[in-house]
Order: structure tokens, then sequence, then C-alpha cells
């Protein structure tokens, strides 16, 4: 089926903790965070381009094969896994720079989620892995949700029996932090506000709304 023009797509590419790893695909934090949109009027196809097991290696490869959604916006939340199996930070650092590459040569907005991995991997590993995601969101200006997990990672109420996926719980919870976030990126359709639907061709509208009633305000 053809995208139209006012459709606003928002792509998530990820691993397990993105599909929805042990619980159904409705319940995945990506269709929550979807709703959520809708009950905020910010009408919004939310993709959950997740894939129990997989690395920023494949990134680019299924950036590929999403690139037909025609996402405007792709939030990255790839390296668990690599961190995991303790693949070099300079690797995931590479392959998550290509993924931006990509996205940019397409034209699609980016948003770095980041992730970290268990202190047991020790303090340099972990340290240096940590770092990936703000190093990167500051060379190329992009927004960044600083981790993933935040309020779930290490609380029972959270998680699964293995203490590393979230339950239906911290899904809710991740959906929460998300939109907060993206409700506070400046300009971009998520924190437009309106009351009305917000799609592609209301978003233009929206903003030269906001710049007139800035040029209005006594200085």
């Amino acid at each position: 089926m053809t995208k139209q023009s006012s459709d606003l797509t928002l792509l998530i590419m990820g691993d397990s903790l993105t599909e929805g790893y042990g619980v159904d695909l409705e319940l995945a934090f990506p269709r929550l965070l979807q709703n959520k949109l809708a009950e905020q009027g910010i009408a919004c196809k939310v993709i959950n381009a997740g894939s129990s097991g997989a690395t920023s290696a494949s990134g680019i490869r299924r950036l590929s094969w999403y690139a037909k959604t025609e996402p405007d916006y792709v939030i990255l939340a790839l390296g668990s896994n690599d961190g995991l199996r303790g693949v070099p930070v300079s690797d995931t650092k590479k392959n998550i720079e290509k993924m931006i590459q990509f996205c940019k040569n397409k034209n699609w907005k980016i948003i770095l989620a980041g992730l970290k991995v268990p202190p047991n991997y020790g303090p340099e590993y972990a340290g240096e892995f940590e770092k990936i995601y703000p190093d990167l969101a500051k060379e190329y200006q992009l927004p960044l949700f600083e981790f993933l997990l935040e309020g779930v990672a290490g609380e029972s109420g959270m998680n699964q029996s293995d203490g590393i996926h979230p339950n239906e719980k911290g899904h809710e919870k991740i959906a929460e932090n998300m939109l907060h976030f993206l409700r506070r990126i400046p300009t971009s359709p998520f924190a437009l506000g309106l009351k009305q639907p917000i799609t592609k061709s209301s978003t233009e509208q929206a903003l030269k709304s906001s710049q007139m009633k800035n040029n209005e305000m006594p200085q």
C-alpha cells in the first residue's frame, strides 16, 4: 500500500527489548506509544522494527528493508546485544554511526536511544559502551533518549523472570518515558500540542501559527 503524504510514521529499530520479547505485540512499548500519541491528538503510525538477538551489525540491512515504510522519524535503539556479547565498543559505535548516516541520506529525522550493559561486564567496558550514544548524539546533533530502560532496568516488578526483558508494566513505563521525551523535542510534530490530529500536512501550518504567535508577543 502506498503511503499517503499526510501520514506521520515513526520507526523504532531495536532488538528484543523493542520487539516485546515475552509479551503480546499489542503490549510492547511501540504499540503503547502509538496509542499514547493518539490520546494526545497526534496521529502517528509507530512501526515496531525490533528483532530478538539483533546486533548493531544488522542495522543497515534492516533499515534498507524498512525503507519501504518511508518513516519520518527513526529511533535507533540497537546495541544491547553487542554489549552482552562483548563486541568491541569501537565496532558498535561504527555500526550505529553507519545507521545514522544511512538515515540522514534518506532525510529521516533521527533519535538515539541510549543503552547500557550490566556492571559485571567491568566498569571500563560498561563505561565506554554507555558513552557511545551521547557521543554520537553530540557529534551529529541528535535528540538523545538517554536510557531506553530508565525506571525499568533492575526493577523486579518491571521485568520478566530473566531479569533482562521488560514485562507488561516495564513496557508501559518505557512508553510513558518515551512519550514525555518526544513531547519535549522542539519544533517537532510531537511537541506542537495541537488538539486536532497531527499529520505531516498539518505540521507546517502549526509551526507557522506558532511563529506568528511568538511574533505577536510583547517584547
